[in-house]
């Protein structure tokens, strides 16, 4: 007796059973994040490298700048603890001396050194070593940071807004479009897509299929122009003779993975989306994005990424049913 066949893996793309049965819920929001969250991890699932990769370029730059000023508070009042012998060209009073202290250490942090107040003790000459060590690490990390930032790959991949079902060699497609966002070069882009939709089984129990789309073309060796992704609406595919409505009530949904290797940074990118039942336009197709300059050149008019255009043809459901 031979082997059983090996079970194919699901087409849920990992979403798993849990977060697929969830009603009323996108399973991938239209910017690619998710909407199930993870609670109670503790502090071992905080990641200060990660969250300053992360973060925004503004609060970057905001946490940086905070840790900066407080190491040199930091740094001033251990100074200005140190007494008044300690430094020497320091103002009198309270807040004078504490600030000469503040911005000598400003001074030392950045291996400025104008001379106008200097360490005279033991003590403040071993806390400027200590400051100039610091320093050094803090500089170096900043450095890091800047360049890991840079250098991390980040996609721009920009979706339609809406998915169609448009005429298609004789029959009906699904299909959306993408383009890169940024200057560089993709290649060796890679989709898939999964269509999902709640079942009522047997007892009125409401569970949610999942059916991956089989497309035109799902991977391109060069991405230079516009890519419209095509599935092509046959009696196997699950939008064959359905309607708005049946779409609506099942919470349809159409999950997008797609992949790339980015030629400048020679890294893999990655980018997500979903299309729901109010986001399909039926009977239209998409305008064409493709324009020449003068001189004849080829190019791509992303601001009409998303026009769409009416069709003069019959109604998917005739044709349909005609076949």
């Amino acid at each position: 007796m031979g082997s059983p066949a090996p079970t194919p893996p699901p087409d849920d793309l990992g979403l798993g059973r849990v977060v697929a049965d969830e009603a009323g819920q996108r399973l991938l929001n239209k910017d690619g994040s998710f909407n199930v969250k993870r609670l109670g991890l503790g502090w071992q699932s905080v990641s200060l490298y990660g969250s300053l990769l992360t973060m925004s370029w503004l609060a970057f730059f905001a946490a940086m700048g905070l840790l900066y000023l407080l190491l040199n508070a930091v740094f001033g009042l251990i100074y200005f603890a140190l007494g008044t012998g300690a430094l020497g060209g320091e103002a009198q009073g309270m807040v004078a001396r504490y600030a000469d202290s503040f911005f000598f250490s400003v001074q030392t942090f950045g291996t400025v050194g104008f001379g106008h107040v200097y360490p005279l003790s033991v003590g403040a000459n071993l806390v400027v070593t200590a400051e100039t060590f610091v320093s050094l690490l803090g500089v170096a990390l900043a450095t890091g940071l800047l360049f890991a930032r840079f250098s991390r790959p980040q996609s721009r991949i920009l979706f339609s807004h809406q998915a169609v079902i448009a005429p298609f060699q004789g029959g009906w497609a699904l299909m959306f479009r993408l383009v890169n966002g940024r200057r560089g070069q993709l290649l060796n882009a890679r989709i898939e897509v999964v269509h999902s939709q709640f079942e009522t089984l047997a007892g009125g129990q409401r569970m949610r299929r999942f059916t991956a789309l089989d497309l035109e073309r799902a991977q391109v060796t060069l991405l230079p122009l516009a890519w419209t992704v095509v599935h092509p609406i046959t009696p196997l595919s699950p939008y064959w003779q359905a309607t708005p409505e049946q779409l609506a009530e099942t919470e349809a949904e159409i999950v997008v993975v797609f992949s790339a290797n980015d030629e400048v940074v020679q890294q893999t990118i990655h980018a997500r989306t979903s299309y729901k039942p109010r986001e399909l336009r039926w009977h239209q197709r998409f305008a064409d994005v493709y324009r020449r300059t003068r001189d004849g050149h080829l190019y791509v008019d992303v601001e009409r990424l998303n026009d769409l255009e009416a069709v003069n043809a019959p109604a998917p459901s005739d044709t349909f049913q005609d076949g």
